[in-house]
């Protein structure tokens, strides 16, 4: 009886053991003493967002190689303050330190990369890191990610890999408002010759209208301030592409010419191709074109535009920027600058033009990759980001303190653009507005608003462009990234149509007669069809074909 009653009580001691752990308090160490009893912890746990559960995760720190940052450090501006309060993460970005290419490379060849890396999209690398494996598939988590599927909408469906899933997201995608080349023309002098009304009107010039005026600027000033006064000036040659003004003005696709049955040639083969070269072959052999144009660096002609001699340019309308200032500061005439204005090849339509080439797939590639050890916090930072809301932070800054919704639209306060314009680099970089651009769409706000604070208030050069330069904008994106890379006999026989191609532009445009400038492009042809031509347009087609497949473009 006494053994069978020691038992009931050690058994009863056992029970009253395993009730009373199921009540210690949660700051109880083991084989110690409570750190507060039951009713101080409860209403600890009340008091702390999230509970006991919050109270003891660590906040996750993404670290994020960004090839754009130089040596900003995140977390010493009020925007990235911000961001990291509302994502609940600690961010910690990764500076190049050098050559951004270079620093990729090392860190996949070792597996040493951060949670998410941002890198050139039509680079080589993007591709290697995929290959590597070192990417995590993103589309596998979409559903985490509301906001990143409706904002970048079609997008997505144009950046998949060959196994149809993306790896992943673009940086600066959608379709960019902003115009690009132009026929840029000294204002002050557009209206001395043609009157105020033309000069303002959003009428295209044709292109016998075009070449009478400039014409007209030679024979009323042969010399300006004693310099010979240079009608027109374009930049020096790019690489396997004519000047845009005059490829956009003919209608014609820098990149590509795609036959009536959806198959790609060189833009060589577009009929448009010789109506482009042969505008400026005309302004050449009228005296009407810098005839040094093939040694046009920025910073020469910028010198050149900055002088009171020159009456137009053609390519990119803002890059008439620095001369605007020069011309404006020197003169003390705000009506000194060059403004854009349209030109239509002969037997082009307005609606024909292609002066706006832009990508809608952006210019970076942002991918998450295999180091990444909370995908959870990973997400929610980006769909955050490339939200509407996390938009306007990264690019608007605070709201009420940089901008606020007046009269229904994003406006700027706090004398917010007034300090951007006297130090736009510093102030920039202090504020963090415009600091950190992640998951950038160029969708306009639904109220019409930029993208960008900083883009909102338009100078005359911006708006004379969006006035002006209309119904020409076409995606590059269909053709982007589809040439041979590597050692392939492809990419050495690509190189070669490349070199071909810049060692005759200039001859063309140069050339003395009409026919002198046909028989070069001739023979041009004929060069590029003995270095292979014809074998890479196939190894192109085929690629684009797929893509075609790929990405839905025949639908």
């Amino acid at each position: 009886m006494k053994k069978i009653l020691a038992l009931l009580l050690a058994a009863l001691m056992i029970i009253t053991a395993f009730a009373a752990c199921g009540q210690v308090p949660a700051g109880q160490q083991s084989g110690g003493e409570a750190t507060a009893d039951a009713g101080e912890q409860g209403e600890k746990e009340d008091t702390d967002e999230g509970g006991e559960e919050a109270a003891s995760e660590e906040v996750y720190t993404i670290r994020f190689f960004d090839k754009n940052s130089g040596t900003k450090t995140f977390g010493e501006d009020p925007v990235s303050v911000e961001l990291m309060k509302r994502t609940g993460v600690k961010v910690e970005v990764v500076n190049p330190t050098g050559d951004p290419a270079e620093k990729l490379s090392l860190m996949l060849a070792a597996n040493d990369y951060p949670d998410i890396v941002l890198m050139d999209r039509g680079s080589e690398i993007v591709n290697q890191y995929i290959e590597a494996g070192a990417l995590i598939p993103i589309s596998d988590y979409f559903d985490k990610m509301p906001n990143v599927v409706a904002m970048y909408g079609d997008v997505l469906s144009k950046s998949v890999y060959k196994d149809g899933k993306n790896y992943y997201l673009n940086n600066w995608y959608g379709v960019d408002p902003d115009p690009v080349n132009a026929f840029c023309m000294r204002y002050d002098l557009m209206i001395e010759l043609l009157g105020q009304e033309r000069a303002d009107s959003d009428e295209p010039f044709e292109w016998d209208e075009f070449v009478q005026l400039l014409k007209d600027y030679k024979e009323k000033y042969p010399e300006i301030d004693g310099n010979e006064t240079i009608p027109f000036i374009i930049p020096q040659p790019g690489t396997g592409e004519i000047n845009g003004a005059f490829a956009g003005a003919a209608g014609l696709k820098n990149s590509a010419y795609i036959d009536d049955e959806g198959h790609f040639h060189f833009a060589v083969d577009d009929p448009q191709f010789m109506v482009a070269i042969h505008m400026m072959n005309e302004l050449y052999r009228e005296g009407l074109l810098d005839p040094e144009w093939t040694s046009n660096a920025n910073e020469l002609r910028n010198q050149k535009m900055s002088n009171t001699n020159v009456f137009g340019y053609g390519a990119a309308y803002w890059g008439a920027w620095t001369p605007n200032a020069a011309l404006e500061a020197a003169s003390g005439d705000p009506k000194m600058h060059y403004l854009a204005y349209k030109v239509l090849a002969p037997g082009v339509g307005a609606d024909e033009t292609t002066y706006s080439g832009r990508s809608t797939l952006g210019w970076d590639a942002i991918g998450v990759t295999v180091n990444c050890k909370n995908i959870d916090a990973v997400c929610k930072f980006i769909d955050y980001c490339a939200s509407r809301d996390g938009q306007d932070l990264l690019l608007w800054g605070i709201q009420g303190k940089d901008w606020d919704i007046v009269d229904g639209k994003h406006t700027d306060i706090g004398g917010v653009m007034e300090a951007y314009r006297q130090d736009p680099s510093n102030y920039t970089l202090n504020s963090g507005i415009c600091s950190w651009t992640w998951f950038v769409t160029n969708q306009p706000h639904d109220d019409g608003t930029a993208t960008r604070i900083y883009y909102n208030e338009k100078d005359d050069t911006a708006t004379f462009a969006a006035k002006n330069i209309t119904n020409s904008a076409w995606d590059t994106a269909d053709f982007a990234g589809l040439e041979p890379a590597g050692n392939t006999v492809e990419a050495l026989q690509y190189q070669k149509l490349l070199d071909d191609f810049d060692q005759y532009y200039p001859k063309m445009v140069n050339a003395a007669t009409v026919e002198e400038c046909d028989s070069l492009y001739e023979e041009m042809i004929e060069k590029m069809n003995s270095d292979g031509k014809e074998d890479v347009e196939k190894y192109i087609d085929a690629e684009y074909q797929e893509r075609v497949e790929l990405w839905g473009l025949n639908k």
